[in-house]
């Protein structure tokens, strides 16, 4: 392994070493790993990674490591001093991609790598001679028809669509209404609000729920449908604005701003409670 690539993979190693990992992420960090270890092009891989919406933030870390080693900045002399400082700046960002992912989407993220590879290469055959491609359709390898022309297109069109995603647009998008929604609550728990304000909450957190959903955000894309579905059953007098109520509403919005900045706090709990109340909406209980 080229020394870029092993001190990649062991700022990766370092990171997930201060984070309190369950069995799953400790896989899903295996085959990250691994993914890295195997790869022929460090450089290609990472900008792959920059433009897959789960792991954009991480690439971009990845990057900044990757010009440090292979600009000539890397000092031996500081090296361990400087690991550190590498590792502890993907905490944040590995401990997000851990958050949104698992194994089995990790692995279909890296399968998708791996088919627009595949796609990618299908196009260099386009530029080849006519007899050439006639001879390589005789070993099986069929020539691009008027088909696989408007197939490619398509591709290129959803990866351009990749690369305009803006994480740090989502994040401040998503982000900024939660400080008023949070406040909001208070003003619900004393029945002091209006049949305006609510609805605005509603489909505001709808349409960050649908915007999550789009990017991939799961995790993120669910706290908001709870949430908005939450005062909705209250606005409809479905449940009581009760204190427990509240504060499942707001651990929803906890579980959100810890998964998207990515903080290194243990959510099980607000996630469990945010996953219970949703649970609790459906079968339209009067109180938690």
């Amino acid at each position: 392994m080229d020394i870029t690539k092993s001190y990649i993979v062991q700022c990766i190693t370092a990171a997930a070493n201060n984070l309190r990992l369950s069995s799953e992420k400790i896989e899903t960090v295996a085959i990250l790993r691994e993914r890295i270890t195997s790869c022929t092009n460090i450089l290609d891989e990472i900008k792959k990674f920059k433009k897959t919406t789960e792991l954009s933030k991480l690439g971009i870390k990845l990057s900044d490591i990757f010009n440090y080693v292979e600009n000539g900045k890397l000092d031996f002399l500081k090296v361990s001093e400087n690991f550190r400082e590498h590792s502890h700046l993907l905490v944040r960002e590995l401990n997000h991609v851990l958050d949104i992912t698992t194994p089995t989407v990790m692995k279909s993220i890296f399968q998708r790598f791996y088919d627009e590879t595949i796609n990618i290469d299908l196009t260099k055959r386009g530029t080849l001679e006519p007899e050439f491609r006639i001879e390589k359709k005789e070993v099986e390898f069929p020539k691009r028809s008027h088909a696989d022309e408007l197939k490619e297109a398509l591709i290129f069109d959803e990866l351009n669509k990749e690369e305009g995603f803006n994480f740090e647009s989502y994040e401040e998008k998503v982000l900024r209404p939660i400080k008023e929604i949070d406040s909001f609550l208070n003003k619900v728990l004393k029945y002091n609000y209006t049949e305006s304000e609510i609805t605005n909450c509603i489909k505001k957190m709808n349409e960050n729920a649908q915007l999550s959903q789009k990017v991939g955000f799961d995790i993120i894309s669910n706290m908001h449908k709870i949430f908005a579905d939450g005062l909705e059953s209250i606005n409809q007098k479905k449940i009581a604005p009760s204190v427990n109520t509240i504060d499942s509403l707001r651990a929803c919005l906890i579980v959100i701003v810890a998964v998207i900045r990515g903080k290194e706090v243990d959510i099980t709990n607000y996630l469990t409670r945010a996953e219970n109340f949703g649970k609790m909406i459906k079968s339209n209980k009067r109180e938690l």
